[in-house]
């Protein structure tokens, strides 16, 4: 039985073809949905992202948007990153 939301580093995607992190764009093309909504996430602290340097863009760690996807039985559409 295959997983519905697939691990970035199983079989079918790599970690060659998925960035180490993603934009809050790639996060919301990937869940097909609105940037506003992902970044309302961000903020509520409900999506667990990082930061390179203080006050700079957030970025997700594919694993992490993994396990939030499951968590909230979220479609993951990973080809949109490729």
């Amino acid at each position: 039985m295959t997983a519905p939301h697939p691990d970035p580093a199983s079989e079918f995607f790599t970690l060659e073809h998925i960035p180490a992190l993603l934009s809050l764009g790639q996060v919301a093309r990937a869940l097909n949905l609105s940037e506003r909504t992902v970044r309302n996430w961000f903020d509520k602290q409900k999506l667990e992202s990082v930061q390179l340097t203080p006050n700079s863009w957030r970025y997700v760690r594919p694993h992490d948007l993994a396990t939030f996807a499951a968590r909230y039985g979220l479609s993951l559409k990973w080809e949109t990153l490729l």
